[in-house]
């Protein structure tokens, strides 16, 4: 898997992010240039997850959890932790 993906390639070629919601140009959050907020339908996404789906996104980026090798609990809402 590739660290930059085609969109964001392109993206970075051009200068024009586009909104997987509304297919509007997206602009830059802020002067640090590292979010992406959609004018026309305010959808938001951080640069560097542009053109990614969450399942690619995440397969980049392990957790902590899975780096160090810790089983993740999941807690159901019946649970009480007073």
């Amino acid at each position: 898997m590739e660290f930059f993906n085609k969109k964001q390639l392109e993206a970075m070629k051009t200068g024009v992010y586009i909104c997987e919601n509304c297919g509007s140009q997206m602009e830059f959050e802020d002067q640090w240039e590292d979010s992406l907020v959609c004018p026309n339908c305010g959808n938001s996404t951080d640069v560097d997850h542009y053109g990614f789906t969450d399942e690619e996104y995440d397969a980049l980026y392990p957790t902590y959890e899975e780096v160090m090798g810790i089983e993740t609990v999941v807690y159901d809402e019946e649970d009480d932790w007073y």
